[in-house]
């Protein structure tokens, strides 16, 4: 088991390296202002495609040691990728408690605050150690790694949960033919309650292409799935909150928060960085099943109506594009 030794570490290791890097926080005039700084752009997809390289040769020598395993083998090391993805989730949920709100600089303590160093393995990250700049852009390409490394686990768990399934396919067979009833499994999607779904949409829409806005509607009202995933220009984290905001607010039923990550994950992409970058679970579950208000700057409100009960209000500080790249929140 060799290669999924290899990959479980990787997916945990950060090679933070530091850098001279421009203070901007310091006033300029007297010239530029360069500290050391952090820097992770080599292992990132933007700026990396030898990391993305070794992470996807990694999975696959990591699923050839797994099918070659017995089955009691093959469940624990599943079980102990799955405890790697709740770190992703811890990771995720300190990131919004402590991400700086809208006008405020980053703290050079930030990694610290979000217990970094307890959740991954890192060797330049010591407790005490606060003077080291931690830039926006440091943290955006942090926040990229980490997505990379959360989708190519998921990855993993998706085949290996296949094979099994494949393999247990013959005793399913045999309880059929038993005359023995076979379970269905549900899909749950989020269904509206009346009038919100139409709301939601005039608010939604305008962070949609306009080609992309009739297939918003027929996934919002009839869970019809569009050819494609749907780009959210604008932060991820405005998205989910919208969703958050629906779902505690009882507008949304029929499907738990899991259920409703999940959706989203299968139906949305958001911008960061330039990029379109896919949602994966732990940075959903960090901000829809968790009990923080995290969304600085949010798109919506669920406001009280005297004559219809709840209602939906663009939020009036939320503008398309207000936050820039290089602070936003992704």
């Amino acid at each position: 088991m060799e290669h999924f030794k290899e990959y479980f570490t990787f997916l945990q290791k950060f090679d933070l390296r530091l850098t001279e890097i421009r203070d901007k926080r310091e006033p300029s005039e007297l010239g530029p202002v360069f500290k050391a700084g952090y820097d992770i752009t080599h292992q990132t997809s933007h700026f990396s495609l030898q990391f993305l390289k070794r992470l996807q040769i990694l999975k696959d020598l990591a699923v050839i040691d797994i099918i070659g395993a017995d089955t009691g083998r093959r469940k624990a090391y599943l079980d102990q990728t799955k405890k790697l993805l709740s770190l992703f989730n811890r990771f995720w949920e300190n990131y919004f408690r402590h991400y700086p709100a809208n006008g405020e600089n980053m703290r050079d303590n930030f990694l610290l605050a979000i217990e970094f160093a307890e959740i991954f393995y890192t060797d330049i990250l010591e407790p005490d150690k606060t003077d080291v700049i931690v830039t926006p852009e440091f943290v955006e390409d942090l926040c990229d790694s980490i997505s990379e490394r959360e989708e190519s686990l998921a990855d993993f768990i998706a085949e290996i949960t296949a094979l099994v399934k494949t393999e247990g396919q013959d005793s399913d067979v045999e309880k059929i033919s038993d005359g023995e009833p076979t379970p269905i499994r549900i899909r749950r999607y989020p269904v509206f309650v009346e009038g919100i779904a139409d709301q939601f949409f005039k608010i939604f829409k305008e962070y949609f292409e306009e080609k992309d806005q009739q297939p918003l509607f027929t996934l919002l009202n009839n869970n019809i799935t569009p050819k494609q995933k749907l780009l959210f220009n604008s932060n991820g984290n405005q998205l989910a909150d919208a969703f958050k905001q629906l779902i505690e607010a009882n507008l949304i039923v029929s499907c738990n928060k899991a259920e409703l990550e999940s959706w989203i994950i299968e139906h949305y992409m958001y911008v960061a960085n330039a990029q379109a970058k896919p949602f994966t679970a732990g940075y959903l579950n960090g901000i829809i099943s968790s009990d923080v208000k995290i969304c600085k700057s949010p798109i919506l409100e669920v406001m009280k109506n005297s004559s219809t009960g709840l209602a939906l209000a663009p939020a009036a500080r939320s503008k398309k594009g207000s936050e820039s790249s290089s602070t936003s929140q992704k």
